[in-house]
C-alpha cells in the first residue's frame, strides 16, 4: 500500500510520498484512519459508502494519522509542473503557495476578469494569445504615452495591459472606481514574489488641459498570485481620488507613461555593504599594527640623545710669504 520510506538522518527530507490505496492517488491531509490502523485520504473517506475501510471491511474512524501527515507535509516533493519544465523542489507544506506564482502552471487571460475570454495556456504563448485576439492591450511599452478613451471619473471602467520587458511579462491595470472615488495604477509581475520585489514602477500622468501639471507615482511591483483588486484595496499602488483625475482629462482623454526598473538596493544592503568595508578597514590596520610590533624596538626609538656642545672645527689657514 505505501511506497518505500526512507530515513536520513532524524529528518523526513527523503521521504516518499505514499499512494492512497483506494484513489491511487498522493496521500495529503488530513488523512483518516479506520478502526485498524489502514490510512485513506480524507477525498476518499467522504466518497465510501458505507463507510467501511476496503482493505479490511473495519468501520472507518475519525481519527487522523498524525505522523504520516507530518512526514508528507516534511517531505520534499517536486514541482507539479515538472513535466512543464519547473525544476523546483520544495516541502509539501510549501506546494499550494509555490504553485500559485509558478510561471510553468497553466494560466487564464489576464482579461478573464471581464468574463469576455476563456483562454487557458502557457505563459510563453500568452504574448502569442494577446497579438491575435486582444491586440490593443499588448501595444504599449515602458517610456511611451498611453492614451485612454472613454475616461469619466463617474462611471466605472477597467483597462489590463500585458507587457514585455527583457524575459518577463508584466500586467499593467487601470481602474476607475466611482464607489471608493479613486483611480488605480498597478504593474504586476508574472512570476515569483522575489522577482517582484526587485521591481519598482513610475507612472507619470500629465493633464490634457495644462501640460505644467504633472504627477509622479513610484511603488514596488507585486507578483500575479495577489489580485488587483487587492492591490487596490491596500493602496499599494498608484492612488488619485476622482476629484484630483478630472483635472487631468479633456474629452474623456488621460494620457499617462509608466517605467519599469529595477529596484534600488534596500537600506539593509546598503548597512551590509558598509559593514563589509569597515571589516576590512579594521583587517588593514590590524596588520599594519602586527607589522609595527614585530619591528621590534627600533621602530620605537626617540630622538638621539645629544653628547653635548660640538666643538669648533680647525681650519689650516693658507700661510702667506712676505
Amino acid at each position: 500500500m505505501f511506497a518505500s520510506i526512507k530515513s536520513k538522518k532524524s529528518t523526513w527530507a527523503a521521504v516518499e510520498i505514499p499512494e492512497c490505496p483506494v484513489c491511487l492517488e498522493t496521500m495529503s491531509a488530513p488523512i483518516l484512519q479506520c478502526s485498524t490502523g489502514h490510512s485513506l485520504c480524507h477525498n476518499c473517506t467522504n466518497k465510501l459508502y458505507p463507510p467501511t475501510c476496503p482493505i479490511c471491511r473495519q468501520p472507518m474512524s475519525q481519527m487522523r494519522n498524525w505522523q504520516l501527515e507530518e512526514m508528507i507535509l516534511k517531505a520534499k516533493v517536486p514541482c507539479p509542473n515538472k513535466l512543464a519544465g519547473c525544476v523546483y523542489t520544495m516541502m509539501s507544506m510549501n506546494i499550494e503557495d509555490h504553485i500559485k506564482e509558478c510561471i510553468f502552471r497553466t494560466m487564464e487571460c489576464p482579461l478573464s476578469v471581464f468574463r469576455r475570454c476563456s483562454w487557458n495556456g502557457a505563459l510563453k504563448e500568452m504574448m502569442n494569445h494577446f497579438k491575435e485576439r486582444h491586440p490593443t492591450n499588448c501595444n504599449v511599452s515602458s517610456d511611451t504615452e498611453v492614451e485612454l478613451d472613454k475616461i469619466d471619473i463617474h462611471e466605472d471602467n477597467r483597462i489590463v495591459y500585458l507587457i514585455t520587458q527583457g524575459k518577463l511579462h508584466f500586467i499593467l491595470t487601470f481602474k476607475v472606481d466611482t464607489l471608493q472615488k479613486m483611480a488605480y495604477w498597478a504593474i504586476q509581475v508574472i512570476g515569483g514574489k522575489n522577482i517582484a520585489l526587485q521591481h519598482v514602477f513610475e507612472i507619470h500622468v500629465t493633464s490634457k488641459k495644462d501640460d505644467r501639471r504633472k504627477v509622479v507615482f513610484i511603488e514596488h511591483c507585486f507578483n500575479d498570485s495577489i489580485k488587483p483588486d487587492e492591490v487596490f484595496r491596500q493602496n499599494k499602488c498608484a492612488v488619485l481620488p476622482l476629484q484630483a483625475l478630472d483635472h487631468y482629462i479633456l474629452n474623456k482623454k488621460l494620457s499617462f507613461r509608466f517605467f519599469i526598473k529595477r529596484a534600488p538596493l534596500t537600506s539593509k544592503h546598503n548597512k551590509d555593504k558598509h559593514d563589509t568595508t569597515n571589516d576590512n578597514k579594521s583587517s588593514k590596520a590590524e596588520r599594519s599594527d602586527s607589522r609595527s610590533r614585530q619591528s621590534g624596538p627600533t621602530a620605537n626609538r626617540g630622538p638621539r640623545a645629544s653628547s653635548g656642545p660640538r666643538a669648533p672645527r680647525k681650519c689650516n689657514k693658507p700661510s702667506t710669504t712676505r
